[in-house]
């Protein structure tokens, strides 16, 4: 028995020492770029075929780099006026000037080469801690040229991952509704505004996009003229690989602004075939529905918390319209909001302790944040006469978050830190642009 417990006392210190042992060391805190930014350096890449068709290939591959970690509000690059003394043969760590670049204050170096070989790039990148003069990544990333952006996202989503501990958002897409083609149509494209792509044909209106959890489907609201020539308001989903589109509810009335469970097997939504707008719960499949709410006044915009336990939601109820948090029940609602005389489209942020959304102070709409159990109400945006700052949605990390804005007299999509601060404009100049949706880490 002595034995016995001597071994486990054992293998408890071995295991504790071993987390510790191959704990990943965060070199960079993320919190604390509020107060200093880590200084980070790019090296040219060097071009290993010394094919000068493919230089421009090089230059944007590192462009796209740049914009990325300049995105995160956590780096600031140092830019050496001559970089002639740091360029050697090589990208190897015998092969930096480790000294030079701690005299321009580099803490963070990234360099390495790449090549093109028919319709292919290899990128070998390298990435060094400059005080110790020691290896932090290294890796070759391979794509087809026409894939040369999500190449250097990957890239950047993994450094970011390495420095910081956090996953990389560079990866992950924006949901957003434009009436650039005439009609109010369904569009996506990268986080960073590139490669926008039509995603509905409905020729008509098309409303509040949703993203399922894993990133596959997408649900979204459509007007739709039925053979009885009366129009409705349906629920679709629409398959990101196949193309496949499905009517999720077609049931009288309104079937909006749908919500999907972190697990995907649920999806909340407002519907008034019942006769007043309330929130209802239902399969992907249009199956299961479950009434939720039982008041008087109009419920809408419910939006699940990230452990699925509980949805926020506008309600009239106040009589004003604030917002409410009940459990996926329908119970225990509790109201969240006290100010402002027209709250609605909330957003949860996926670290579930804060709740951003847009309220309307002095006859126009800003964004707010309050927390999720209530209090620390807190200002984010400001607005001038006659703009609103509309539909908040947070980015996967929980660092950013992407609304419209008709500051320019039409719809802009914009993009701001969680405190409101480091605010710069997105997408502009693509039709009326509204209704950004975030997805989560994509795969």
């Amino acid at each position: 028995m002595r034995k016995l417990f001597i071994l486990s006392i054992v293998s408890f210190i071995l295991l504790i020492s071993g987390e510790v042992l191959f704990s990943k060391r965060i070199y960079v805190i993320v919190d604390n770029a509020k107060l200093r930014k880590s200084l980070i350096s790019m090296v040219p890449l060097k071009n290993i075929e010394k094919d000068m068709m493919a230089e421009e290939i090089g230059e944007e591959i590192q462009k796209i780099i740049r914009h990325d970690l300049e995105f995160t509000n956590v780096f600031s690059f140092v830019d050496a006026k001559d970089m002639t003394p740091f360029e050697k043969d090589g990208y190897e760590v015998t092969q930096i000037n480790f000294k030079e670049w701690g005299v321009l204050g580099t803490e963070f170096l990234i360099t390495g080469g790449y090549k093109v070989q028919g319709d292919g790039i290899t990128f070998d990148a390298r990435v060094y801690d400059v005080r110790s003069a020691k290896m932090i990544l290294g890796k070759k990333y391979i794509s087809k040229k026409e894939s040369m952006r999500a190449l250097a996202h990957r890239f950047s989503d993994q450094l970011m991952e390495e420095l910081t501990g956090d996953k990389g958002i560079f990866q992950t897409k924006i949901l957003f509704i434009s009436d650039k083609s005439g009609y109010k149509e369904l569009y996506v494209m990268d986080y960073d505004g590139v490669n926008i792509e039509q995603l509905t044909f409905h020729k008509s209106i098309v409303l509040s996009p949703a993203w399922a959890p894993d990133g596959k489907k997408v649900s979204y609201s459509g007007f739709v003229t039925h053979d009885n020539h009366i129009k409705n308001v349906d629920l679709f989903s629409l398959d990101l690989s196949l193309g496949k589109e499905k009517v999720i509810s077609q049931k009288p009335g309104l079937n909006s602004g749908s919500s999907w469970s972190s697990t995907g097997k649920e999806i909340a939504l407002t519907m008034s075939y019942e006769g007043n707008p309330e929130i209802y719960v239902m399969s992907p499949s249009g199956e299961d529905i479950r009434r939720l709410t039982q008041d008087m006044s109009l419920d809408v915009e419910p939006t699940w918390s990230p452990d699925g336990e509980r949805l926020v939601f506008s309600s009239g109820r106040s009589p004003l319209a604030h917002l409410y948090v009940m459990n996926k029940e329908g119970g225990d609602i509790k109201r969240l909001t006290f100010a402002g005389k027209f709250n609605a489209a909330p957003s949860w942020s996926p670290k579930g302790d804060k709740i951003v959304f847009a309220g309307q102070l002095e006859n126009h709409f800003d964004l707010f944040m309050v927390g999720s159990e209530g209090g620390n109400l807190a200002r984010l945006t400001k607005a001038m006469k006659r703009e609103n700052n509309e539909h908040p949605s947070w980015s996967a990390n929980g660092r950013h978050i992407v609304f419209s804005s008709n500051r320019n007299g039409r719809g802009e999509l914009y993009v701001i830190d969680d405190d409101g601060g480091n605010e710069r404009p997105l997408l502009q100049k693509f039709g009326n642009i509204s209704s950004p949706e975030w997805s989560s880490y994509l795969e």
